[in-house]
């Protein structure tokens, strides 16, 4: 009955976007006195950002929200419940770490770390009734085309690694198509790039303008980029409002144990002081609650050394603990994605998103050809031979490419 009553209040609080049924799974928080986050990297952003990500988000926020009705009746909704929104903001706490990293490296907003909060309630085993799932519900069709694996053993859609780098180059993508205007974008990530482009169309063609606010969209995204919006309103002035943010402890965020063979969760769990449930929750891809293919573990850095050793004496390990947030990449890392952009960094630019120049480094998947790379970010295959001195337009997975938009020529 309790669970089913937090159930009522996160379905309430994320009512908006009425597709979406989260299922409810508590994260633990365990409390220290200590934060053992020192001594990890002289970057300060880094730093901020281990110490307490929401923090670092709002610290980052330079947006300037506008103030019109659809925002302000999306942000008085939301305050009807405001520990509804606490709850929901809490149970980031093992993700967004990597989530805001992750936007950072690739020098994006740092408030798109608020997509899942708004998609899944930050719940990787969420699932709409559209098939959409994990923490940045993906359906099943977009994962394909952004390299998620799906099969009956692992769902790449409901792992933290492989959909937050999956869900940052669908954003990026999305983003150089429609001239750096987020909304836009945003609007493009919950309806689909094709509705976004005939509602534009539409208007062109009567003479009105096609900014994010003049279009006609579904009802669903009538409301999402407003209660985007409102929420990073809320983030940024959450003292007047009376919205205490997540005090995180990076003691609770993910890091990756590689596993050397096929094991249970249910047996690591014996091995821990995690419960099947819990290493179900952070392990979400696992769909027979088996690790397999990619053999990476997740678990929290307090649990990680303890459970490590365990493993080693078994012989199940393959590395040591990787923490998430370092800066070195890793080649086993699956539907790794890297770029770096130079743009605006605020979802709400007080500049009106003028287009910058971007560079991208794209790592090449299985099933990618030249040609698909091409028209997915509309380049000319010669384009990108010249610009990774290609003598031929062979290429294979794990390659990285440059691709360089700014100096692209029309296709």
């Amino acid at each position: 009955m309790k669970k089913l009553l937090i159930f009522t209040t996160l379905c309430l609080f994320l009512g908006a976007c009425h597709h979406h049924a989260p299922r409810y799974n508590p994260v633990v928080r365990i409390k220290y006195s200590k934060n053992t986050a020192n001594n990890r990297s002289n970057s300060s952003s880094y730093v901020s950002i281990t110490q307490n990500p929401w923090q670092y988000m709002l610290n980052q926020i330079d947006a300037n929200v506008p103030e019109n009705s659809r925002i302000k009746a999306e942000r008085e909704r939301l305050l009807r419940n405001p520990k509804g929104f606490e709850t929901v903001a809490l149970r980031s706490e093992p993700y967004v770490y990597y989530i805001i990293n992750q936007l950072r490296r690739n020098n994006l907003p740092a408030e798109l770390a608020l997509v899942p909060l708004i998609e899944s309630a930050y719940d990787p085993l969420a699932t709409s009734p559209a098939q959409a799932a994990g923490l940045w519900q993906f359906v099943p069709v977009t994962a394909r085309e952004y390299g998620l694996q799906q099969s009956n053993s692992f769902d790449a859609r409901r792992d933290l690694i492989a959909s937050t780098n999956s869900a940052i180059s669908l954003l990026q993508n999305l983003n150089n198509r429609f001239n750096g205007d987020w909304l836009l974008t945003l609007a493009a990530y919950n309806a689909g790039e094709g509705r976004v482009r005939k509602a534009i169309e539409k208007n062109q063609a009567k003479g009105l303008p096609t900014n994010y606010w003049s279009l006609d969209l579904p009802t669903e995204t009538m409301h999402y980029v407003p209660k985007i919006l409102a929420i990073i309103d809320i983030v940024k002035n959450n003292k007047r409002y009376g919205i205490k943010l997540p005090d995180c402890n990076y003691e609770n965020s993910l890091v990756r144990i590689d596993i050397s063979k096929n094991i249970s969760l249910a047996k690591i769990a014996k091995y821990s002081k995690l419960s099947l449930d819990e290493l179900t929750t952070y392990n979400a891809g696992y769909v027979q609650q088996t690790v397999n293919g990619p053999f990476h573990l997740l678990v929290p850095y307090t649990h990680a050394h303890d459970l490590f050793k365990k493993l080693q004496k078994e012989n199940l390990v393959a590395n040591e603990v990787t923490e998430l947030l370092q800066e070195t990449p890793h080649a086993n890392m699956p539907f790794e994605f890297g770029s770096s952009f130079i743009q605006s960094k605020s979802i709400v630019s007080r500049n009106n998103f003028s287009r910058n120049e971007k560079k991208i480094a794209y790592l090449v998947k299985a099933g990618d050809s030249l040609y698909s790379i091409a028209k997915n970010y509309r380049v000319k295959i010669t384009d990108i031979l010249q610009w990774n001195n290609l003598k031929n337009s062979r290429v294979q997975e794990g390659d990285i490419l440059t691709i360089n938009l700014a100096n692209a020529n029309p296709i």
